[in-house]
C-alpha cells in the first residue's frame, strides 16, 4: 500500500527540520531510508525497507538502515510500533492486561486497570477487520529511569 506524494515530501521536510535541530546532518541514506517508509502504510520491518532501498541507494547495507531508522526515531520522526525495543518478550499472563514500557532501560511492567479493559473498540473504517482481543502498552520513563533524567 502506498500513500500519498504529499505525505512523503512533508516527512521529508520534518526529517530535515528535525535533523537540523539535533545537528545531525541530512544525508542522502536518510533521505532515501525516510522516503522509501513514508510511501509506504504497511509498517514495514527494518529488513523490508532494507529490500526496498537497496535498489535505489547502491552499497547500502542492512546495518546502516536499522542505525537510521534507529536515529530517524530518536529524533521523533519514524515510532516504533508494538515492539520497541524489535525483540520478542513473553509474557505468561494471557489474561487481557496492558503494558507500560520505560523507553530508557526497556523494563516493561504489567499495569491492570479495569477502566482500560471497558474501552468502546471501533467498527467502523476497519476494512473487514473484525477485533477480537486488545492490549495497551504505554511508553514512558520507569520512576528508577526518571530520577536520572535532567531538570
Amino acid at each position: 500500500m502506498q500513500r500519498e506524494p504529499d505525505f512523503t515530501q512533508l516527512k521529508i521536510r520534518q526529517m530535515e527540520e528535525r535533523c537540523r535541530e539535533s545537528g545531525l546532518a541530512i544525508t542522502v541514506q536518510r533521505r532515501v531510508i525516510i522516503e522509501a517508509l513514508s510511501e509506504r502504510s504497511d509498517h514495514p520491518s527494518a529488513d523490508q525497507l532494507y529490500e526496498a532501498v537497496r535498489g535505489r541507494l547502491r552499497g547500502i547495507s542492512r546495518t546502516t538502515v536499522y542505525r537510521v531508522l534507529e536515529t530517524l526515531v530518536g529524533i521523533g520522526v519514524v515510532q516504533k510500533i508494538s515492539n520497541p525495543e524489535a525483540k520478542a518478550r513473553f509474557d505468561a499472563d494471557t489474561v487481557r492486561h496492558h503494558h507500560l514500557y520505560c523507553s530508557r532501560c526497556q523494563k516493561i511492567q504489567d499495569l491492570s486497570d479495569p477502566a482500560l479493559d471497558t474501552i468502546v473498540l471501533p467498527t467502523a473504517g476497519l476494512g473487514g477487520f473484525a477485533i477480537t482481543d486488545f492490549s495497551i502498552n504505554f511508553s514512558g520513563l520507569c520512576p528508577a529511569c526518571r530520577s536520572f533524567q535532567s531538570p
